[in-house]
Order: C-alpha cells, then structure tokens, then sequence
C-alpha cells in the first residue's frame, strides 16, 4: 500500500485524490495540505475547474491528515509519495525538498516556470531513492494515446499533417487567480500549452526550429499563440493554444491529424467521439478506454514505484524540453522570428 500525500486541494488536487480513491486496493491518501483551511478538511465546493472533476463537492476526509504546512507533510514519515499539484512557481522547491526527504514524487506540470528550475530538480531526482514523474496528462488521455498508436504502426501510412489545439476561456477558478500572474503561473504559453508541446515532444522529438505568432496582455502573459514546427520537409506541425476568450467560452481540446491514407479529427467540445477517415469507406469511432488522462497517469507512477522501475511514458527530461520548447514559442512571439531549437 502506497500512502500519499497531496499537496493542494484545488482543481487538481481535487482530480487526483480521485484516482486514489478509484486505485484504493494500492494506494490510500493519509495527508492533505493545503493553505485554506476548508480545503484541507475537504470542503472543495468553491473549487472548480475545466475538464475532468469540473466542481467540487464537500467531502468527509475520514482519518487524513490535513496540513497547512507542506513541508511538514513533506517530512511526515507516514507519506511515501507526494503529489504536487500547488502553483508553478512553488514546484521547484516543493519537489527537490520532497526528493530530499526520499519520497518519490508525483508533480504537475508544468514541470516548472524555468529550464533552470528543471535541471535542478532533475539533479535532486538523481540524487533521491524515490521516483519522480511530471503529471503530463495527455500522453495518457485515451485519444491522444490512440492517435500516437496509429501513427507509430503507420497503420494510415506517413503522418502529413498535425494540427494540436487548446482553447479556452480566461480560466477564472484559480485561488485568488494565481494563474493570471505569469510570473506565478508561465502565462498560457506555460500553463496551457505546455501539454500539446510536451505531446509533440512525445511523438517526434525536438524540431529543428519553432515560429510562433501571439501577443501579451497588459501584464506581460501571452495569452494566445499560434506555432509551426520545423522538422522537415513532408511533415507540417502546427500547434493552437489561447484562453483570451471571455470565460463562458469554456474549455476545448483536440487535434486534426492528416495521413497519406486518412484522417483522424477529435474536439472534446463537439461531444463528437474520435473519428478515423478513410478513402471510399465510412467514417469509423474506434471505442476509447473508459477511464481518463488522470486515473491512467496515477495508476503508471504507482506501477513505477511499486517495479521499482522510472517512468518511461513521461520522463523528467523531456518534461523539460517541453518548458524549453514552450518558453522558445514564448520568445519568438516576442522577436517575430523563428527561433532555433538546440
């Protein structure tokens, strides 16, 4: 039995401590932190979100412990693993101390608001007995893990085209809206994009070079960008990302994927199921797992801990060169030039 302890109570927190709860024969949550006091005893019904768990509920918590320090449940012998999901800007510390501490670490992304911040981690995880992962949903959401599948097997011939889009309202459930401050959050180009580019990242490796198109709000945060990914001739990566629509806008992600021999086009808002395209037949919707992104991210890190065996699907490195690669977009918004990828 793995005993967790999850560090925040927001949206995210919240989303976690739901796959515990699914996972309980393996894993039990026995401490909670978090700075409001109603969230660390389990009253989220003022926390909302945009996909998954969207709104919060009051939840009896039972015997877990609840924390308004992290770094006493950091340092609490009865937690074997901790789950990040605070603020961006509190990852670095939060997970090198944890690291320190020898429990094996579950952290949101983005992995952090800098490439120095990663490397630093990178090099405590090295350092520490316990697993570390980045919590890099979307190379475990049951359309893009299909989409990566077909594309692997080449089962609809040489990948053509890829469009990645993420769009959304100005998100409004962040406490005190911590995510509207880039310096707290990344901005868009960090907090949203952060997982088409780490799903690119996935699937080809770096680029050759990136050129990104957006424009900063009045507090410095680029709010919307629209990028191309050079890797060659034969093959167009094109990656959408915004939450400069007003708030009632919503949430949606999706991509369009254009093959020598078909298609595949998903948009979660459509409430339309991923659909394949092929020349001279019908239109088909492969049946998708029923679980999320979430439940299978958590159940593969507490299979890594328990084969004593590091996360393969997302490694800390490339988490990194996903906050290399998105502050890079970040930088050529700003220049108006393609920016070359190391």
């Amino acid at each position: 039995m793995i005993r967790v302890g999850i560090i925040g109570a927001g949206f995210m927190g919240r989303n976690h401590f739901n796959q515990y709860e699914k996972l309980s024969g393996r894993s039990k949550v026995v401490a909670l932190c978090d700075k409001e006091a109603d969230r660390r005893i389990g009253d989220w019904s003022k926390v909302g979100g945009n996909v998954g768990d969207k709104q919060g509920t009051k939840r009896d918590l039972g015997d877990i412990k609840p924390y308004r320090d992290w770094r006493e449940l950091v340092t609490d012998p009865d937690v074997d693993m901790v789950d990040i999901c605070a603020p961006t800007f509190l990852h670095r510390e939060m997970s090198i101390e944890a690291l320190g501490a020898g429990k094996h670490v579950l952290c949101e992304k983005p992995m952090s608001l800098s490439v120095e911040d990663c490397d630093a981690m990178i090099e405590a995880a090295a350092e520490s007995p316990g697993k570390f992962m980045i919590a890099q949903v979307v190379r475990f959401w049951p359309e893009y893990v299909y989409l990566k599948q077909v594309i692997d097997a080449k089962e609809l011939g040489s990948l053509r085209v890829l469009h990645l889009r993420r769009q959304a309202g100005m998100p409004d459930y962040s406490l005190d809206n911590w995510i509207w401050d880039p310096q707290l959050s990344g901005g868009a180009i960090l907090d949203l994009r952060v997982h088409d580019v780490d799903f690119a990242v996935y699937l080809f490796g770096k680029p050759k070079s990136v050129y990104a198109q957006g424009y900063q709000n009045s507090h410095g945060s680029i709010d919307r960008v629209h990028a191309s990914w050079d890797y060659g001739a034969g093959l167009v990566v094109q990656l959408e990302g915004y939450w400069d629509m007003p708030t009632s806008f919503g949430f949606n992600m999706g991509f369009t994927a254009v093959f020598e021999d078909g298609a595949i086009l998903w948009d979660l808002n459509s409430g339309k199921p991923l659909t394949v395209f092929r020349p001279d037949s019908e239109p088909e919707t492969p049946e998708m797992r029923g679980d999320d992104g979430y439940f299978r991210e958590v159940d593969y890190f507490l299979n890594c801990i328990e084969k004593d065996k590091d996360p393969q699907t997302t490694t800390p490195h490339q988490s990194r060169d996903a906050v290399a690669l998105a502050l890079a977009e970040g930088e050529s918004v700003r220049i108006g030039e393609p920016v070359k990828i190391k």
